[in-house]
């Protein structure tokens, strides 16, 4: 009876090793943006998706200095867009930013930009590494040339 206790109690306890081990990290980076551009955003003009770095899309999500860069393109690179996220500040950090308080947006498409932005963004998580960006999550807003513009919103997600 003692025997067949014991072995019940390691079935047990290796349940839980089980449960409590480690996830395993993915090995590639995992970047993906989801976004929704109304008609007549510039210079998205209505497109909408939600793109995962995959052998369909692909989506990069960096830092280059002190700004936040999402490139992302599909059809083989027929469709292209980046996302610059600066403020004035420096180094982005969790937080909301406003275009009135010098946060900016650089939306470019398919060759055409967009410099004259009023726009809003909250990066809800970013974590950094020896190598560089490892965790983000944001929330954004664009608009081109004017507040009350038609709007390219999304979030984008990054993992490392």
């Amino acid at each position: 009876m003692k025997l067949r206790h014991a072995f019940a109690t390691l079935a047990v306890a290796a349940g839980l090793i089980g449960v409590f081990a480690p996830v395993a990290v993915a090995e590639e980076p995992i970047a993906s943006i989801d976004f929704t551009a109304e008609q007549g955003a510039f210079p998205v003009d209505g497109k909408s998706g939600y793109w995962a770095d995959s052998p369909e899309h692909e989506v990069m999500i960096r830092e280059v200095g002190d700004v936040l860069r999402v490139d992302a393109d599909a059809d083989g690179g027929r469709y292209y867009f980046r996302l610059d996220f600066s403020a004035p500040s420096g180094a982005l950090q969790v937080g909301s930013y406003d275009h009135a308080e010098g946060a900016r947006i650089l939306a470019i498409a398919t060759g055409l930009g967009c410099t004259d932005d009023y726009s809003t963004f909250t990066i809800s998580r970013i974590e950094r590494g020896a190598e560089g960006l490892t965790a983000l999550d944001a929330t954004f807003e664009q608009r081109c040339g004017s507040p009350d513009a038609p709007a390219l919103r999304g979030e984008v997600h990054y993992l490392r």
